[in-house]
């Protein structure tokens, strides 16, 4: 049996629920995000209904964001930290949990590279938990008004 696949079958049957979802909304999360923007998308997202709250601990919802990133490898579409990030806050508002996604700016040898997280009371679940001390995190989200026209 390959590793890869042995990996798989080791996980519990939540962990593969949450790999497969992964693997076949990932691609429609890009999509969503190119057709209709980043503050459409996070609209929508946060008019999903909260779930009844699920009791997990930043360690159990680390997993789920772990889980994300490597359904990520799995998909046919191109993947992106956006991508990924906002996939898990619509998966954990659909457990009842609230996330914020973060976005963050760092200047590397005269580049300006961007970088998005998803944080749960103050702790990055799906990075380092130092990602925040190395991207400059912007205090707010932007609304879709942001975006209208007068």
């Amino acid at each position: 049996m390959s590793g890869k696949l042995a990996k798989f079958l080791a996980l519990s049957t939540e962990e593969k629920r949450v790999f497969l979802s992964a693997v076949l909304l990932l691609p429609l999360i890009w999509l969503v995000l190119r057709l209709f923007g980043l503050a459409h998308l996070q609209a929508w997202i946060d008019r999903v209904p909260f779930a009844a709250r699920m009791q997990l601990s930043v360690a159990e919802l680390s997993d789920i964001g772990a889980l994300v990133n490597s359904a990520a490898r799995y998909t046919p579409s191109p993947v992106t930290c956006l991508t990924r990030s906002l996939l898990l806050r619509w998966l954990l508002r659909r457990r009842g949990i609230a996330s914020v996604l973060r976005i963050g700016v760092q200047l590397v040898e005269g580049r300006l590279d961007a970088h998005a997280w998803v944080e749960y009371q103050g702790v990055p679940i799906n990075d380092a938990p130092d990602v925040g001390q190395r991207f400059a995190a912007f205090n707010e989200t932007l609304s879709p008004e942001a975006f209208s026209s007068p």
